[in-house]
């Protein structure tokens, strides 16, 4: 995947993704997809992808995000493909040097709602994962597994209220759902930089292997 890392720098993928998303926001193109057609919900998704422990082949997760960024005009669709994988390749390069693309912490109550930055992130935190768990589940020991899912519930948690509703109900808790959106909101960071560096360990323990 050389051929790609030099098609956009880090900051031009920025500019262009905005340029892109702003300029779809003003069409009346109906975007066939459950994801929010905005950045953080492009960068949730690519932590998850990111933080893989093992290298995820692009064709196993760009039919997720080209209609976000798509353009009607775009003579091919090389040319969005281009731009999502120069970017994914950067993020990976962030991410060895402790640099996380995380939405800003804000209020929990209002990053649960629709379309906030923390809610995008998650929704694509989760879809993402769901698109690569299968790596997870064969590549992490059974002592890392509890570790692992208490990364994900928190990255995950901020996509949907029922998250929240669902865990106390589970636990049969006496907090209030916004008590823990709190709590999970204090832990965000950690839950991040956490699942990263569990994943780069997983992946040197497994010799670093690709999948495609």
């Amino acid at each position: 995947m050389s051929q790609w890392a030099s098609s956009y720098t880090y900051r031009e993928c920025l500019d262009e993704f905005s340029r892109r998303l702003q300029q779809l926001s003003e069409t009346d193109r109906v975007i066939i997809s459950d994801l929010h057609a905005n950045m953080s919900t492009i960068d949730g998704y690519l932590f998850a992808i990111s933080s893989a422990p093992a290298t995820v082949s692009p064709t196993d997760w760009l039919g997720d995000l080209l209609p976000l960024v798509q353009l009607p005009d775009d003579e091919k669709a090389a040319t969005a493909v281009n731009l999502l994988i120069s970017y994914q390749m950067h993020l990976k390069k962030r991410m060895i040097s402790q640099k996380y693309n995380l939405p800003d912490a804000g209020d929990a109550l209002e990053g649960l709602k629709p379309g906030s930055e923390l809610n995008s992130f998650s929704q694509g935190f989760s879809a993402g994962y769901d698109r690569i768990s299968s790596i997870w589940s064969v590549k992490i020991p059974n002592e890392l597994q509890k570790e692992l899912t208490s990364q994900v519930f928190a990255l995950s948690f901020f996509a949907s209220t029922d998250n929240a509703k669902a865990f106390l109900k589970q636990k049969k808790s006496k907090l209030r759902p916004e008590q823990l959106a709190d709590q999970v909101l204090a832990n965000f960071p950690k839950a991040a930089d956490l699942h990263v560096r569990l994943g780069m360990a997983v992946e040197a323990d497994a010799g670093g292997e690709s999948l495609h």
